[in-house]
């Protein structure tokens, strides 16, 4: 596969998802059309760097071959500035943790060969210039910081690349016969080394995303999130969850990709609720959604918005008390914001939002958009706006999320939906035309 990587093209343009409230100039494009294989953007579990830095290109998941099973995970080129034009860029078993470089010329991914019988795992680099194809570093020995060998066949679908292009972290098991354990990954892209530690050593998702800015002072940082909770697929393959402590609630730590504790985010505090929490984008600034009814009274879903603080042990887990600690809700003066997953543009002040979906209600997930801007208080908030209703199912059997995705441009947003085709089984759209509250 170090030839030129073959062209082809699905799209159509997708009326159906305008309606009497969209703008006028919106236009729907539904970019897979292939009912035998799924398609989504897995915007909130990247390191939403999936799209050059120029707004031409994005990568996405296909799944081949899942009407006749789960199917094979194949990442996946579109060609924005090509009318959506596609190409497959994989072909390996069990390909994971997909990264672009911060330039868009490379793409890295990892193969994960946990589950084989001399278990180990691959990182490869693929030029989407050329399309050449080379194998990094293939880990089958005992990772530093770790002391085990890659093993389990688990390793998390998120990869995050630092702002200086010199790092790249993901997360990935590492068992043993009776022991389901698993460890934050970091890779040393210039001198290709690779070293690890333990976050949360039973929880299968131990990954950190770096610092998105420009202050070069930050590019070690990575945001953790603490669940508190021992999950994930025990030694057997059966799926395992249980209270670590005694803390209620997820909590949010920026840690050095050395593995030390530089800040706590002040939310997360017992009985408030942490849910996809991320970087507003380059500010060094979280942001997450919370589902606490106790933290904003007029309804669940809310954006809560925080710089993290250095603070005591003993103090980490004070959520709005930490001592020093300052945040905002950034959707005070919306009635019910109902946010799920959001995607924010560089400078933190545009943001593209999906809704909760309530299957018990038949309701589906809707998405908006959001400007950021100083409210009456003179503290930021955002200004809302309805973009399109995807109909995608969002049921308890499936969920089906849309998960927006948006370009750095504020252009192009993908989403995903199961409206036309079976559901939990989902293909890839594309909006654009679309104007942001205050115009633009």
């Amino acid at each position: 596969m170090n030839s030129p990587i073959s062209l082809y093209s699905e799209c159509k343009p997708f009326p159906e998802m305008l309606s009497t409230v969209t703008d006028p100039n919106i236009e729907v494009f539904q970019v897979t059309t292939d009912a035998d294989s799924d398609a989504h953007a897995a915007a909130m579990h990247s390191s939403h760097a999936l799209f050059t830095p120029d707004s031409r290109r994005f990568i996405f998941y296909r799944q081949r071959g899942t009407a006749a099973g789960n199917g094979k995970v194949v990442l996946t080129l579109c060609e924005i500035a090509d009318g959506y034009k596609l190409r497959d860029l994989t072909d390996e078993d069990n390909v994971r943790a997909p990264a672009l470089s911060i330039d868009g010329k490379f793409l890295y991914y990892f193969v994960d060969n946990g589950a084989s019988i001399r278990p180990h795992i691959i990182l490869k680099r693929l030029g989407l210039d050329d399309f050449a194809r080379e194998t990094l570093l293939v880990v089958d020995k005992p990772v530093d910081g770790v002391g085990r060998v890659p093993r389990g066949g688990y390793m998390y679908d998120g990869a995050s690349i630092s702002r200086d292009g010199a790092r790249l972290s993901t997360s990935c098991s590492f068992y043993t016969d009776t022991d389901p354990a698993f460890a934050s990954l970091i890779v040393d892209l210039e001198r290709m080394t690779i070293r690890g530690f333990e976050f949360e050593r039973y929880n299968w998702r131990p990954f950190g995303v770096y610092y998105r800015g420009d202050d070069s002072s930050y590019f070690h940082h990575l945001l953790f999130c603490h669940s508190h909770w021992h999950s994930g697929l025990d030694v057997n393959g059966k799926w395992y969850a249980k209270k670590a402590d005694d803390v209620l609630r997820c909590t949010l730590h920026v840690l050095t990709d050395e593995g030390q504790q530089v800040g706590v985010v002040p939310i997360g505090d017992d009985g408030e609720g942490v849910d996809h929490a991320t970087w507003r984008g380059g500010l060094y600034e979280v942001v997450t959604h919370t589902s606490s009814t106790s933290t904003a009274r007029h309804w669940r879903g809310i954006i809560l918005s925080a710089a993290p603080v250095a603070c005591s042990a003993a103090d980490q887990y004070k959520g709005a008390r930490i001592p020093g600690a300052s945040r905002v809700e950034l959707t005070r003066f919306i009635r019910r914001p109902d946010l799920c997953h959001h995607s924010w543009e560089a400078s933190g002040t545009r943001v593209v939002c999906d809704t909760e979906g309530w299957h018990n209600d038949g309701i589906s997930s809707y998405l908006w958009l959001g400007s950021v801007a100083p409210g009456p208080d003179g503290q930021p908030r955002v200004i809302p706006k309805f973009l399109i209703n995807p109909k995608s199912s969002w049921t308890g059997s499936y969920w089906t999320q849309a998960q927006p995705a948006m370009s750095p441009d504020c252009r192009t947003i993908f989403a995903n939906s199961d409206f036309c085709c079976k559901a939990g089984h989902p293909q890839l759209f594309a909006i654009r035309g679309f104007e942001f509250p205050g115009g633009g």
